[in-house]
């Protein structure tokens, strides 16, 4: 595809963790498929990186201002560094344990799928939700977190899931870690995971309004696959009037010529 075709909007939030508090701080959005007229790829800071400093966050390398925007032709280093190299042995393999197409898979897709973890750091990409045409309204996939912290009986029971397999969603009150985590269970109620964090504000907000929301098991990619790779799943429910995801004061731009999306807050698919 030649950068005098418009290519399809896409947008990603990067999210920075206290290794300390476990606390999430929306940092930064990388945007792709701009005009034709414009750099493909741009990357700016969101208000959240403000309160992430105090809490010890610095800026990441490359982009070393929280004012400026910062505009490419080519992904940035920082992401395509999160991305494994089309010409490994496991390069196809990693893609279908994401559940994509090698055909037709692009990097922002890859990002979003594998959140991007990297053991070195802190950082963690996730998309930016929009209205589905297919299905509920509201929907979008995350990797199960916690898994490492499961009894051996919950990863055996992950490896008997089959994709549609619907899971409860269950309100972790007494966790230890996070009185607001949201456990994933089986229909026979065994936990088989974790929300991200990051989701967990959206999908309280979805569970108190939606008469529907609900969480479907899309991959299940046995060993040898990471651990943090082991369970994909799909977060489904409505969107009612007025329901703007990530859309807080926290996750808008620092600065103000960065490119306008507050159309999808309001659920607009056409931007």
């Amino acid at each position: 595809m030649t950068k005098t075709e418009q290519r399809q909007l896409q947008a990603l939030y990067v999210t920075w963790q206290n290794s300390l508090t476990k606390q999430y701080f929306p940092v930064g959005r990388l945007v792709s498929g701009l005009a034709p007229d414009k750099p493909e790829y741009e990357f700016c800071y969101l208000n959240g990186a403000d309160a992430a400093e105090k809490a010890g966050f610095e800026p990441l390398l490359s982009f070393s201002s929280l004012n400026r925007i910062y505009r490419s032709d080519e992904l940035f280093p920082l992401f395509q560094n999160r991305l494994m190299s089309p010409g490994r042995v496991e390069y196809r393999e990693y893609l279908s344990n994401l559940g994509l197409d090698p055909a037709t898979v692009d990097p922002m897709t890859v990002l979003v799928r594998s959140g991007g973890v990297r053991a070195t750091d802190s950082l963690e990409i996730f998309e930016v939700p929009r209205v589905s045409d297919v299905g509920l309204p509201f929907q979008t996939h995350f990797l199960a977190h916690g898994l490492r912290y499961l009894h051996s009986t919950s990863l055996m029971r992950i490896g008997a899931l089959q994709p549609n397999d619907r899971l409860r969603i269950m309100h972790d009150f007494q966790n230890a870690h996070d009185a607001g985590a949201l456990a994933l269970s089986t229909e026979d109620r065994i936990i088989v995971g974790y929300m991200p964090r990051y989701l967990l504000g959206d999908a309280f907000k979805l569970l108190t309004s939606c008469i529907t929301v609900e969480c479907f098991v899309s991959r299940v990619n046995p060993v040898p696959a990471p651990l943090q790779q082991r369970l994909l799943c799909r977060l489904e429910a409505c969107w009612t009037p007025g329901f703007r995801p990530f859309c807080d004061r926290e996750y808008e731009p620092i600065c103000p010529e960065a490119v306008d999306l507050s159309a999808w807050c309001g659920g607009d698919s056409d931007v």
